[in-house]
C-alpha cells in the first residue's frame, strides 16, 4: 500500500526521484556559502580568532585553542569523507576512517575534560572524567562493536 501511495504522490510511476536543480547543490554562483558545513567552519574560525586575540600571552589557552581548532577541522574532513563513501568502497578505508574519527573525537573529549576539570571542585571533576570515559567507550561501541539488525523481520 505504501508503494502505491508513493507513486501517486509525485513520482508518476517511476522509482527515480525528480531531478534536483543545480542551484540547490552549489550550482548557482555563491551558493556554497550557504552550505551548513561551511557556515559552521566560518563560525568556528571567527571564534578561534577572537579567542586567540583575547588569550595573547597565555600559552596553555593558546595551545588548547589551536589543538581544538585543528582537531575539529580534521574531524569535519574525516566525517565528510566517511559520508561520501559509496557502497562499493573498500572496507579498509571505511574502517580506517572510523578509527580516525574515534581517535579525533576522543582527543577532543579528553582536551575539553582536562580544561574543564581544572576549574571545578574535585567531585565535579571526577564526574566530568566519568562522563568523558562513558562517551569514549560509547563511541567505541557504536563505531566498532554495534551491528545494526535487519529490520525487515520486524515488518
Amino acid at each position: 500500500m505504501e508503494g502505491v501511495e508513493h507513486k501517486q504522490q509525485g513520482h508518476q510511476g517511476d522509482d527515480n526521484p525528480p531531478p534536483v536543480q543545480a542551484a540547490q547543490h552549489g550550482g548557482a554562483r555563491g551558493s556554497w556559502l550557504l552550505d551548513p558545513a561551511i557556515l559552521a567552519l566560518l563560525f568556528l574560525s571567527v571564534n578561534v580568532a577572537i579567542g586567540v586575540y583575547r588569550s595573547r600571552g597565555d600559552l596553555s589557552t593558546l595551545a588548547f585553542l589551536f589543538f581544538s581548532y585543528f582537531d575539529l577541522l580534521l574531524l569535519f574532513f574525516c566525517l565528510r569523507r566517511f559520508e561520501r563513501l559509496t557502497a562499493d568502497a573498500r572496507p579498509e578505508e571505511k574502517r580506517r576512517l572510523k578509527v580516525t574519527v574515534w581517535l579525533l573525537s576522543t582527543a577532543l573529549v579528553v582536551a575539553f575534560s582536562c580544561r574543564v576539570s581544572e576549574v571545578m571542585p574535585w567531585a565535579l571533576a571526577v564526574l566530568v572524567w566519568v562522563m568523558a570515559g562513558s562517551v569514549t567507550v560509547g563511541g567505541f561501541y557504536a563505531l566498532f562493536l554495534f551491528e545494526e539488525k535487519d529490520d525487515k523481520r520486524e515488518r
